[in-house]
């Protein structure tokens, strides 16, 4: 079901075809009213704008809706948008190109990393980020003090998970199994893409043509992952058969996941824990590289008022935004937001939540383009070569095929 809300200045006074009737449409159809009280306040503020339609539908359906509405050239004049999407749809003439709009903003007001990751290979950009998310190291402080280890920091290699990870895991209860493991490896984006940037790779080539994660330093940062589980580090799908987050029971000493799940952790898990930037390899640059992503605005290539459609998001992503509408995890693209007390939640776990902003400012990612389509492919081959049904270098070269066959595809 999509929710519209309309929100009309004047009256719904006829005011001139040169005052915008807006349609806005979004994901998350259980903050409608948050948006409309925002929508309101932009109305009254703004002469040129005569209406302002929210629209929601959950997230399974989206997709699916904005594809027929593509179709049909009548698409909202402001949506919510994914990065790979962005590009997708961008390229099908469908989101307008947002540079000439961009350029026109400071944005050391914002920050800057956060727009690299949406430009795709030509340069080109399709959206404007809302919030930034990336991928983190988490750690339980009660199994590490248990353990007597050092928690993890900027110095960690991948030497020192290993090492940890062998520590972390044991039989607590001496029936013979292991019932606490050092480190979860799910084998999913936000839990591998980290590692592959952080041993000098990436996930594409630059011109987005061919897979780089699965060759040279790239496919020994998954060697690296499918090796902790191979070695009993990391608990098998059966052993967390109906566990949907592992982390959050406190059998696991630590996991690399997105920074959203701060939210998730913090209500599920009875644990203190705490977070670091993902640890370097061996054939690592020297600095971290962060894997990020934003959660973006988009205008339709078929807006009548594309100046009021820019005058609303800006209103969206800047400071008259309230600033406790993007908690947990997800970074407010304005800095000063995302600086503040309110975002940074003192007293509540972690209570280095700063490392999130410091990541940011390292994202080294770029947006993947059919993603959706290839990243299936990329997480069943990580559960085969686990289970023992492919080898490791056979299943690697299988899945540098499937990726590269879908990027050039007509």
């Amino acid at each position: 079901t999509v929710t519209a809300v309309s929100v009309w200045a004047n009256g719904g006074a006829d005011t001139g075809s040169e005052v915008a009737e807006l349609r806005y449409m979004m994901w998350d159809p259980q903050i409608v009213e948050k948006e409309q009280a925002l929508a309101d306040a932009f109305v009254a503020a703004n002469d040129d704008v005569a209406s302002l339609l929210v629209e929601a539908a959950p997230y399974n359906q989206y997709w699916e809706k904005m594809l027929a509405m593509t179709a049909a050239k009548n698409l909202p004049d402001v949506f919510w948008t994914d990065t790979s999407n962005s590009i997708t749809y961008g390229e099908l003439d469908a989101f307008k190109e947002m540079t000439s709009f961009i350029d026109t903003i400071d944005k050391g007001n914002y920050f800057p990393a956060a727009f690299d990751t949406l430009k795709s290979s030509e340069g080109k950009t399709y959206a404007f980020p809302y919030a930034v998310v990336n991928c983190i190291f988490y750690y339980n402080i009660r199994l590490f003090d248990e353990a007597g280890l050092d928690y993890p920091d900027e110095n960690w290699t991948w030497d020192d998970v290993l090492a940890a990870a062998e520590t972390l895991t044991q039989d607590t209860d001496g029936d013979g199994d292991t019932d606490q493991w050092g480190y979860w490896v799910k084998g999913r984006y936000a839990q591998n893409y980290g590692f592959v940037y952080n041993n000098g790779s990436q996930i594409l080539s630059d011109d987005d043509k061919s897979a780089e994660m699965t060759t040279g330093s790239g496919k020994d940062a998954w060697d690296f992952l499918t090796g902790i589980v191979l070695a009993g580090y990391s608990p098998t799908a059966a052993q967390m058969q109906g566990v949907s987050k592992p982390f959050t029971t406190g059998q696991i000493g630590m996991v690399s996941e997105g920074s959203w799940r701060i939210s998730s952790y913090r209500s599920a898990l009875e644990d203190p824990f705490g977070i670091a930037l993902i640890p370097r390899g061996p054939d690592s640059t020297g600095d971290h590289v962060v894997y990020g992503w934003t959660d973006n605005f988009a205008m339709s290539n078929y807006t009548e008022y594309p100046d009021q459609a820019w005058k609303w998001m800006l209103d969206m992503t800047g400071p008259k935004r309230p600033y406790d509408s993007l908690l947990g995890g997800k970074v407010p693209i304005w800095r000063e937001a995302a600086m503040s007390e309110v975002w940074l939640e003192k007293g509540q776990m972690p209570a280095n939540k700063e490392v999130v902003l410091e990541a940011v400012d390292l994202i080294g990612s770029r947006t993947a383009p059919k993603m959706s389509e290839w990243r299936p492919s990329a997480e069943s081959m990580f559960d085969k070569i686990v289970l023992g049904e492919v080898g490791f270098e056979a299943g690697m070269k299988e899945l540098e095929e499937k990726i590269n066959q879908i990027l050039n595809r007509d």
